[in-house]
This record gives structure tokens, C-alpha cells and sequence, in this order.
């Protein structure tokens, strides 16, 4: 039976991820994936990224086990082998259990899903309907433009799930948004009587990491959107469960530097959940300090009343880099073992 939903960008670490969990997580769990965010693709790039993107979710997801997938982050116009580039990807995935994601004010895409769909391209009975704060304040007052929107693609599907995407919590009310949660679970359940899952997902981490601390700091952060998902499942009908961006900000994109500055940009950081907080820690700049301020950073990690040796593959990795162990970790290789560790191995 699944119970979590972790939320993830669909990049190397984060796909090689999911190789490192223990099967018995891996069956409670239904990743949702979306196109990672880049400032401009074109269909080369596109086409390019969807290859890489298959190929990994095949070897490190399998084509067995659900997820789902949108490309929230990527620009709607794009046109690729003569395809809305939605549905060239879910062309590019067909035989995998993907369930597509559809949203408001998202034509182009909505249509390519229910065009797909009908053409037999996937396979799922399943679609999600994702929504974002400024969506689910009132459904009465979205209801007529859910049902212009949406309807032509509900109707295809069997099932829906609702996913409840509140992004970057940190300014939000939890009262309030929760409250607004379930009030809207409620009469969207009432209007389409074929919800699968309620899902209610969100992040306290800010795309520049430096928003909340400087460099050569360490700092604990609290994680509101667990606040929201609990509140939210006291107040709903519906049974809620956790979606969670893992060690990733919803807003992460690919930085594009000049490669003679990156050194100079880019530092090293660590970012290990706990109870219901992140710890984050972040170095100095890779032309101060080099990849090898990773060895004291891991040691000052592994050092903390809350680490939890053993607990998985990835805290077994921070322990090896804590005493020199291998290779020296890098801003590339961190990101694997932090979602291993941060997603819960009891599923």
C-alpha cells in the first residue's frame, strides 16, 4: 500500500536515488517526477533530456512500479518531432506505468495528455490533478474554469488523484492553507466521484540556499509543510497522504554559469532531515575551499545527536566521507545519499 510521495526532479541523483532504497520501501512508495526546470530548452536539448530521463527511470525505477510526471518547469510552446513536448515524453515512456499530471491555465498541455491518452500512448487509468496555492483558496470560485479546462480529460480516466502542490511553505498560514485544503478535497470529491488519492505536498527550501544562511554555517530548519499535511489530515474527510520535495526546493533549477566563475559561485552544502526539520550546512566557495571541505562538513553532520548511523545506504555514505573514506564527496555525488536518507525506510 503506498503512504509517501516523494517529490523529485527528474536528474541524475535524484533518479539514481531510487536504486538505493530497500525494496520494501520501494513498494510504499510513488515517486512524482517533474522535467527538471532549465532556462531554455530547445527540441535538441528536449529530445536529448527525455532520452536521458527514460533511460533512468527504466534502470533505476523499473517499468513495473507507478509514477507519476509532469513538466510543470518547462515552457508550453515547445514543439518537439512534431509533438507538443508533453506528449513527446509520454510517448518516449509508453510501457511504464506513468501517470500524467494536468493542471489550470495549462491548454497546450492538458489537451496533449487527453490527445495521448485516446490514442492509446499510455496506459494508466490514473491522471493527477495538481493544484497550487493561488488554485485551491476557493473551489466554487475555480469550479467553472476546472470544469472548462479539465473535463475533457477527466472524462478519459477512471481515476484521479488530487495533489495538493503548496510549493515553498515558508510564508504560508498552516491553519489556513490546511483549512483551504480540505475544504477544497471535499467538493472536488463531491464533483468528480472517482478520487484515488488526496496528496498534500510543499517545502520550507528556498531555491538560493543562501536565503537562509551564509556561508561556512550550519542552521536548523522546520519543515511547516509537515505542519500543513497534519493539520490538513485532521480537517479532511479524505484520507491525506504526505507528498515531500525530499532535500530539493521546488523552485531548484540548473544554474548556467560561465565555467571559468563556477569555482568562484558554487559552494559546497549538506542538507539532512530529521524528526521534523532539515539540517543544512553550506562551505565556502569551491576556489576557497575545494571539494575536501566535504570531510568536515560530513564529520560535523555524523557528529549530531540526530544522525542516524545505519539508518540507510546514504547515512552509511556520509559516515565514509566523514573519515576520508573513497573518493571525495562533491556537490553532484551529495545529492543520491541525501534523498536515500531522507526518505523513510518504513515506507
Amino acid at each position: 500500500m503506498i503512504s509517501y510521495i516523494p517529490f523529485l526532479k527528474a536528474k541524475q541523483g535524484e533518479l539514481t536515488a531510487m536504486s538505493g532504497l530497500a525494496p520494501n520501501v520501494k513498494q510504499r512508495i510513488c515517486p512524482f517526477f517533474d522535467f527538471p526546470r532549465k532556462k531554455k530548452y530547445d527540441a535538441a536539448l528536449f529530445t536529448a533530456k527525455t532520452a536521458k530521463i527514460t533511460s533512468g527511470l527504466k534502470r533505476h525505477w523499473g517499468t513495473q512500479a507507478e509514477f507519476y510526471l509532469d513538466d510543470l518547469d518547462v515552457r508550453e510552446k515547445l514543439t518537439v518531432q512534431g509533438l507538443q513536448q508533453f506528449a513527446y515524453v509520454l510517448g518516449a515512456l509508453k510501457g511504464m506505468r506513468v501517470v500524467p499530471v494536468v493542471g489550470l491555465d495549462r491548454p497546450a498541455h492538458n489537451a496533449a495528455v487527453a490527445a495521448v491518452k485516446r490514442n492509446g500512448e499510455v496506459d494508466s487509468p490514473v491522471v493527477a490533478f495538481r493544484v497550487h496555492p493561488q488554485d485551491f483558496e476557493d473551489f466554487d470560485g475555480q469550479q467553472a474554469e476546472i470544469e472548462y479546462d479539465l473535463d475533457d480529460v477527466f472524462k478519459d480516466f477512471d481515476e484521479i488523484d488530487l495533489v495538493f502542490d503548496c510549493q515553498l511553505c515558508i510564508g504560508l498560514n498552516v491553519s489556513t492553507t490546511a483549512q483551504q485544503i480540505a475544504a477544497f478535497a471535499k467538493k472536488f470529491s463531491g464533483a468528480y466521484k472517482k478520487v484515488r488519492r488526496v496528496i498534500v505536498t510543499g517545502s520550507c527550501i528556498p531555491a538560493k540556499i543562501g536565503d537562509v544562511l551564509g556561508t561556512d554555517e550550519a542552521t536548523i530548519l522546520p519543515r511547516r509543510e509537515l505542519e500543513i499535511i497534519a493539520k490538513s489530515r485532521d480537517l479532511s474527510d479524505a484520507g491525506v497522504l504526505a507528498g515531500d520535495y525530499t532535500i530539493v526546493s521546488p523552485f531548484y533549477s540548473d544554474k548556467e554559469f560561465d565555467p571559468k566563475l563556477l569555482q568562484k559561485v558554487t559552494a559546497p552544502r549538506l542538507i539532512y532531515s530529521f524528526d521534523h526539520s532539515h539540517y543544512v550546512s553550506r562551505g565556502f566557495s569551491l576556489e576557497s575551499g575545494g571539494q575536501e571541505q566535504y570531510i568536515g562538513m560530513t564529520k560535523e553532520l555524523c557528529e549530531q545527536g540526530f544522525f542516524r548511523p545505519g539508518y540507510s545506504t546514504g547515512d552509511d555514505y556520509f559516515t565514509e566521507k566523514s573519515k576520508g573514506i573513497g573518493n571525495n564527496a562533491t556537490n553532484g555525488t551529495v545529492v543520491k545519499p541525501s534523498v536515500v536518507a531522507h526518505i523513510p525506510c518504513d515506507g
